[in-house]
């Protein structure tokens, strides 16, 4: 197992208002996106109020 740090980045169509940073433990990089894709869904920022809600993942080695 590895150690990673992802940054989630949530969106309201184009425009970014918010940045969570997860540190995970995960074989690959795509495991650690995937897993802090994951555990966003429990954030705050994940509202479904929100218009266009949407989010990417930004995977850097801790």
């Amino acid at each position: 197992m590895s150690q990673f740090t992802v940054d989630v980045v949530f969106f309201s169509g184009t425009e970014q208002f918010a940045t969570e940073t997860y540190q995970v433990s995960a074989t690959t990089w795509y495991m650690a996106e995937q897993q802090a894709l994951h555990m966003s869904v429990g954030s705050a920022y994940d509202n479904s109020r929100i218009p266009d809600l949407n989010r990417t993942a930004n995977v850097r080695a801790a």
